[in-house]
């Protein structure tokens, strides 16, 4: 097994962090809410603001210095209250997946929104058929809230399986 670890992304990541998300998106663009174009045109500023952790994280998973993976955690947009948080961008490269990687994505992520007082619930979401995504989500404490048809990226008008996480109870757990 790999010495894989994981860590937020700082400022002077962002090239690799660009790399590896674009390939993340051209790989799975049935699975992420991302247009490959897109992704790939972003500026530099782009990338750049993604890691200022401003309510947000961005976190890479690496073999030594080697970015395989990475995935995310911000301030969700649909909550105008700024109370939830939403994890997203999971992403491991093909030769890393199966070997539990997956925990230390999700561990993360929790453990940075259990720091971050404002978010009272953390949100996450899988496209129908996405069952890795599921499992995942499952294991990790996400209980399932609702179902939602969406255009996704690919063309396609899908359904999303959409999760939660109540924040203030773990605290309490804690």
């Amino acid at each position: 097994m790999a010495n894989v670890t994981i860590r937020a992304l700082q400022l002077d990541d962002w090239k690799d962090y660009r790399a590896t998300r674009i390939r993340a998106v051209e790989m799975h663009t049935g699975y992420f809410l991302a247009d490959p174009e897109i992704t790939r045109n972003q500026p530099d500023s782009f990338w750049k603001d993604a890691l200022d952790q401003n309510g947000k994280c961005v976190f890479g998973l690496f073999d030594g210095v080697q970015m395989i993976g990475l995935c995310g955690v911000f301030t969700w947009r649909k909550d105008p209250s700024g109370k939830t948080g939403v994890m997203a961008m999971d992403f491991i490269d093909p030769e890393y997946r199966g070997q539990g990687h997956t925990d230390l994505l999700y561990k993360a992520r929790i453990d940075f929104a259990l720091k971050h007082e404002p978010w009272d619930k953390l949100a996450i979401s899988h496209r129908i058929g996405n069952e890795p995504s599921k499992r995942a989500m499952l294991k990790h404490g996400f209980k399932f809230k609702d179902t939602q048809e969406i255009d996704w990226p690919d063309g396609t008008r899908d359904i999303e399986y959409n999760y939660e996480i109540d924040l203030i109870a773990l605290r309490e757990k804690a």
